[in-house]
């Protein structure tokens, strides 16, 4: 697996020499937009407005600051802006790790020391482990600044991408959450049984698959085949109400 970044984790004046890899990957089937009389790929060409196709160097950039009037920044102004690459991902605090809302987690990467048996990279990971900690720092990959979390997971560390706060949706943008509607006691009895009903204290992620991938690859499987695919129609669902929706579910 090819490292995304290499550096070191810094700390203040600690150094620990690391790569970092994607934890995750994508398993989606990729599609290509095609002519529907040819079956052959379809090209995008970039049109001004008044119907005059361009080329890349008659494209610049803009920023509307009122209805169809712009602003014109240079890419090379743009360019100087940009964080430049660095190796090094600086931490600024430790904190606890329940402090990171799930909202604020974006994309996760293993972090492994460049060295083996690096003991600064090992006493981290324990020592944050011992004292339930997490690491809040920057890091610029690509020329792009990311605001980080550092901490240990299984055999090692994990960095996960945080957006920034500004970049979270506030909840109370959003209708119908701030009437709570009166519960019961028999609703919540029901509830709870229901909840306890598909409890699981040895819950295993793996046991969850992605079925719809797995139905488009069967499917693209058979029409490669020339088989005849049938998509079986969906019954609707009968409506209940909350009490015998709860009581049915529990008695199956």
């Amino acid at each position: 697996m090819r490292a995304t970044w290499s550096g070191s984790i810094s700390i203040g004046l600690v150094n620990i020499p690391v790569k970092i890899y994607s934890a995750t990957k994508s398993k989606k089937v990729q599609f290509k937009m095609l002519c529907k009389e040819h079956h052959l790929p379809v090209h995008y060409k970039m049109v001004c407005e008044n119907g005059e196709e361009l080329s890349k160097d008659d494209v610049v950039m803009g920023i509307e600051f009122e209805k169809n009037s712009y602003f014109i920044i240079d890419s090379e102004e743009i360019k100087k802006l940009r964080p430049k690459r660095t190796d090094n991902l600086e931490i600024y605090e430790f904190i606890d790790i329940e402090q990171i809302k799930p909202i604020y987690y974006e994309k996760s990467y293993y972090i492994v020391p460049q060295n083996k048996k690096d003991k600064a990279y090992f006493l981290l990971k324990e020592l944050m482990e011992e004292m339930g900690k997490a690491a809040i720092g920057k890091v610029v990959i690509k020329n792009k600044e990311y605001l980080v979390a550092i901490q240990p997971f299984e055999k090692g560390l994990l960095l996960s991408i945080l957006h920034f706060h500004d970049e979270i949706n506030s909840m109370d943008e959003l209708e119908n959450l701030d009437e709570k509607p009166e519960i019961n006691e028999k609703e919540k009895e029901l509830g709870r049984m229901l909840i306890q009903k598909y409890y699981n204290k040895d819950f295993k992620l793996d046991k969850y698959k992605d079925t719809f991938m797995e139905e488009l690859r069967e499917l693209i499987k058979k029409k490669i085949e020339g088989e005849e695919v049938v998509v079986p129609e969906e019954k609707p669902k009968e409506e209940h109400s909350l009490i015998e929706a709860l009581k049915a579910t529990i008695e199956k």
